[in-house]
């Protein structure tokens, strides 16, 4: 998917690396940021929406894999997936925002991911380096989407929220 960083209003697009979804070993239903100016034939979904569909507006069905634009509307993304319930979500650890908060409260498990991850440049940045910048997390929700984010467990420290609350 794509991620957006906004600069002088202007969209840079970086997208999810192959090797991500080959550890995630899982098919997702749909994808609704997917990107637009080009076809990831890697990522294993049935179902694509890209900006040009709303996604964001759109119904949501089965498993979602998200990587929305990081902008001002990223945390509607991550409220309508915690809703949602069901996939994987990819974003920077924004542990201070108030949309971070309300999805690792809802979420079943959460990667934070050592080091920073190398994503794919969009068309309008092949030449520019493709590291993030920032760190950042996986959020799943759903039992096949938290096996599934375990396999990455090797990449960081897996953490499992709602099971926090319980007094031992």
């Amino acid at each position: 998917m794509n991620i957006s960083h906004e600069r002088n209003a202007k969209s840079v697009e970086w997208y999810t690396p192959a090797w991500i979804f080959e550890k995630l070993g899982i098919d997702f239903d749909l994808d609704p940021s997917s990107p637009h100016d080009m076809v990831l034939d890697w990522i294993p979904v049935k179902q694509r929406y890209t900006v040009f569909d709303d996604g964001l507006s759109k119904p949501w069905a089965g498993r979602v894999w998200l990587n929305p634009p990081y902008c001002k509307v990223t945390q509607q993304w991550m409220r309508r997936m915690a809703a949602h319930g069901n996939g994987i979500a990819l974003v920077f650890s924004r542990t201070d925002a108030a949309w971070f908060q309300e999805a690792i409260a809802s979420a079943d498990a959460v990667l934070f991911v050592a080091g920073r991850i190398d994503f794919v440049p969009g068309h309008e940045n092949k030449h520019k380096k493709s590291r993030s910048g920032a760190a950042s997390v996986f959020l799943a929700w759903g039992k096949e989407s938290v096996v599934a984010l375990q396999r990455l467990g090797d990449r960081g420290f897996l953490v499992y929220p709602k099971k926090a609350g319980v007094a031992a």
